[in-house]
This record gives C-alpha cells, sequence and structure tokens, in this order.
C-alpha cells in the first residue's frame, strides 16, 4: 500500500508555514467539501460565492479530517495540524501535482466538448478487461476536482481521468498537475464558447493538454473532427487518429444499427474485432473506438476489452434509456450544447419504438452571442430528422420553437413555463409505445421531469 504524505512534506511543497499540530501527521487524501472527509484527508477551505470554506473548518475536523489548510492563520483546533499558506486553490493544485508525483502509474487524460465523460467511463470499463483502473468520479474534472481524484489513486494500475476546460490557461494549469501518460481529445464543439470565444480557439485549448506529456507520449484524437484533424500537426507528441475512415490507425466499420444498437467493426492497427454496444447512438461507436485504441495500446486484449464494452450500461443521466410499461425515457438532462443535443436526437429517433418520438428540450446556456443562432439550428434539426412532438421549456428556446415550425415537416410544438407543467402533460399524454428525450443545460434541471415520470411509471432501477 502506498504510503501518504506527512504535514511537514507538504508544507514543503506548498511553502505554507505549519501553525500548529503533529508535522508527521499522514495525510492520504485531499478534499475541499468538509461533508466529504474519507481516511486522513486534509481540508482544503476555498473561497466561494456566497460563503468563505474557513467557516467549515470545524466540521471537517467533526468529520474526522486530520488537517486543514488556511490563509488566515486562525487556529480551529490546536491538536490538528493547520498549514497557512497565500491561495489554498494554488496550494490544491500543488499539492495535487505532488500526489501525481508520488502515484508512478499511467494516467489517461479524456477532454473534449462533448463525450468527455462517457468516454472516459467507457475507456475504464475496457481496460478494467486487463487492469485494475480508477476514474473520475462525478463531475470532479475540473482545477479544484482533478487534485482531489489524483489523491484518491489508490493501488490500481492505470487511472482515467476526465479536464473539463471552461476558460483560457485552464488546460495549461491542468495537464502540467496530471502529466498524462496519454491523452483523448474527442471532439471540438461549442460549449463554453462565450468564454473561449471561437471553435479554433476551443481547439488550441484542448490540444494544449499536450503541454504537459512528455514528447514521446501518445495523443489520440478524433479523426473525424475536422479541427483536430486540421490541428494534429501543432505538437510535437506521436499523434494517431481514431474514427470511422480506414485512413484512421483506429477505425469503426461496417457501422449499423440493430434493434437501437450499434455493431460494428473495430479495426486496430490491424487487428479487426467485432463489437456490440447496449448504448444507443451512432456517436458511441467514436467513444467506444477511443476505448478500443487505448486498450491496443496499453496491450489489453480487444476481444476482452470489446465483451466489457457490450457489458457497459452508460452514465447516469447521459442518454440513459429507461423502460417503464407506460413509456420509454431518454434521460439526457446532465447537461446540453449544439452537438450533445443533436446526438440525443438521433438517439431518440434511432430507438426501435412504434409510437411518437417526442423531444422535451430545454435552454442551451452558455452560447454567448450566437445562442439565438444555435437554438434556431436545433429546431430545423428536430423538424427535418422526423421529430412528432416538441415540448420546450425556458426563454432561449423560443428560437427553437420557431424555426422548427417554420421548417413545417409536420412537427408539433408546446411551450412551457416550468418543469411541474412538462411533467403534468407528459403523465396524460404519453403511451407504451412512445419514447420521450429530456435534455437541456444543467440550469433547467429536467432530471426533475424524469424523476417524476419514474415515479408515475412505477419504475425503480
Amino acid at each position: 500500500m502506498m504510503q501518504g504524505i506527512t504535514v511537514k512534506e507538504l508544507t514543503e511543497v506548498l511553502g505554507g508555514r505549519l501553525l500548529c499540530g503533529e508535522e508527521m501527521t499522514e495525510i492520504k487524501t485531499l478534499s475541499f467539501d468538509s461533508r466529504q472527509i474519507k481516511e486522513k484527508t486534509l481540508y482544503v477551505p476555498l473561497p466561494g460565492e456566497h460563503v468563505d470554506g474557513h467557516q467549515f473548518i470545524s466540521s471537517a475536523f467533526q468529520n474526522k479530517a486530520v488537517a486543514t489548510l488556511t490563509t488566515k492563520g486562525e487556529i480551529v483546533e490546536v491538536e490538528k495540524p493547520h498549514i497557512q499558506v497565500e491561495d489554498c486553490k494554488r496550494a490544491l493544485q500543488l499539492a495535487g501535482a505532488y500526489f501525481r508525483k508520488k502515484k508512478a502509474i499511467p494516467i489517461v487524460g479524456i477532454t473534449g466538448s462533448v463525450g468527455k465523460t462517457t468516454t472516459r467511463s467507457l475507456v475504464a470499463e475496457a481496460l478494467s478487461a486487463k487492469k485494475t483502473v480508477f476514474q473520475t468520479k462525478g463531475n470532479l474534472n475540473s482545477q479544484i476536482g482533478v487534485p482531489v481524484m489524483l489523491s484518491e489513486i489508490a493501488e490500481e494500475e492505470m487511472a482515467v481521468l476526465e479536464m473539463g476546460i471552461s476558460e483560457f490557461g485552464e488546460m495549461e494549469r491542468l495537464t502540467n498537475i496530471v502529466h498524462p501518460d496519454l491523452a483523448v481529445i474527442t471532439c471540438i464543439g461549442v460549449a463554453h464558447i462565450r468564454q473561449l470565444e471561437s471553435q479554433e480557439n476551443i481547439c488550441k485549448e484542448k490540444m494544449k493538454i499536450a503541454l504537459g506529456m512528455e514528447e514521446n507520449r501518445i495523443l489520440l484524437l478524433n479523426g473525424d473532427d475536422p479541427l483536430l484533424r486540421a490541428g494534429r500537426n501543432s505538437v510535437k507528441n506521436v499523434v494517431l487518429l481514431y474514427g470511422t475512415t480506414p485512413d484512421c490507425d483506429f477505425y469503426a466499420k461496417e457501422i449499423r444499427i440493430v434493434e437501437g444498437k450499434a455493431v460494428f467493426r473495430a479495426v486496430c492497427l490491424e487487428e479487426e474485432v467485432e463489437v456490440t454496444l447496449s448504448m444507443p447512438g451512432m456517436h458511441n461507436v467514436l467513444n467506444a473506438m477511443a476505448a478500443l485504441a487505448v486498450c491496443k495500446l496499453y496491450q489489453v486484449p480487444l476481444k476482452q476489452a470489446a465483451k466489457k464494452l457490450e457489458q457497459f450500461g452508460g452514465v447516469s443521466m447521459r442518454q440513459q434509456v429507461i423502460i417503464t410499461k407506460k413509456y420509454t425515457i431518454i434521460d439526457d438532462t446532465y447537461n446540453a450544447n449544439p452537438d450533445s443535443m443533436k446526438a440525443g436526437i438521433r438517439v431518440l429517433m434511432e430507438l426501435p419504438k412504434e409510437g411518437r418520438k417526442i423531444a422535451v428540450l430545454g435552454d442551451m446556456l452558455e452560447l454567448g452571442e450566437e445562442e439565438q443562432k444555435y437554438h434556431q439550428e436545433i429546431g430545423r434539426f428536430a423538424a427535418d430528422i422526423g421529430v412528432d412532438l416538441l415540448l420546450t421549456v425556458g426563454n432561449l428556446t423560443r428560437d427553437m420553437e420557431e424555426a422548427a415550425l417554420r421548417e413545417g415537416k409536420g412537427i408539433q410544438v408546446k411551450h412551457f413555463q416550468d418543469n411541474k407543467q412538462i411533467a403534468a402533460y407528459l403523465k396524460e399524454l404519453l403511451l407504451p409505445e412512445d419514447v420521450v428525450l429530456l435534455k437541456g443545460s444543467r440550469g433547467m434541471a429536467l432530471d426533475q421531469v424524469v424523476k417524476e415520470l419514474c415515479i408515475f411509471a412505477e419504475y425503480s432501477n
């Protein structure tokens, strides 16, 4: 078992000052949430918009934290180590980087505008055919989440970490904490375009994941994405492509949808394997190809990896198909941007159900000056692909509705003031052969509607 880090050691790494407590106290994990304390945890009080984490130092100690950082110099419990630092957020990142240095296992970094979480989960699942794997938990993929994840790696043989960014400079900081041995970039979309201003900027920022990697390490890019393909020569690393065309190093062929499932043959550096995904959606073929490529590069047998992918049931609130006695639900409520919205609608249309295809869509937030254009684009897409009924909530979806109606194609549209109205309407409307997709930005909280529908249908997983 890997030894933890002592308070003395960490104080030196952080350039801090030990105010009190035993310097040989062992630290094994980091946490910025006083309620999420594990064995031998260092609590890191971060300043927030409304509250300062320093208010919860006592609570962290009550929950068995063994030490705390502080910028204020106030001592809460004199027998517990208090390390004074100038900036707790920066100290958390330095601590995470030090944990990474201590844990000499291969780390796969996953980034991209769409599909990070699903791809990360698929990579970890496929690798588990032969190796023990640690992966990012929940949404801890940011500058404060990644250091915590690095501290929680224990006895695993590999780690797969999601690395999300929303601003300039974030990827450079993240990659210099993680130092990935291999990195995957899923695609370049328009998520966080308000802050990053253009897709070209988004691509440049995502590609900076290579800055924390040694030059002989592999950067695995989605070869179906034109921006990533065009940017492959901008880094000094070894670049390999995965996709659906034979000029990629890893590619899917003979792709088809059978009873709502994607079936294909994966060609990985000339080795072939048949793959059946339990997850719906053509886009998941690409996510699965990324997973198989990583497996090939780390000597995990492809047949065993493919079997793991077939058994994988998906990620909560991300295109989860829920089949009840009263109707079928596609829960894709975790978040939304134009690319993932289109992917969700495609899944809706691919499911082999004889009833109506109904899309419940909420606002897509943080899209910047062109938000009207993106919402109109989704409205047209829904009409063109054959959605029967478009139900919307939010202010921005008004543009979506109007564009869908202008497109024609027989689509029906109805707007709602809130999620309660939608839930009540759907309970009256839906029939056993109907399929309903629910998707919107996290702030739209459409998962509340999913819960209501599951309760009404007496569904329990």
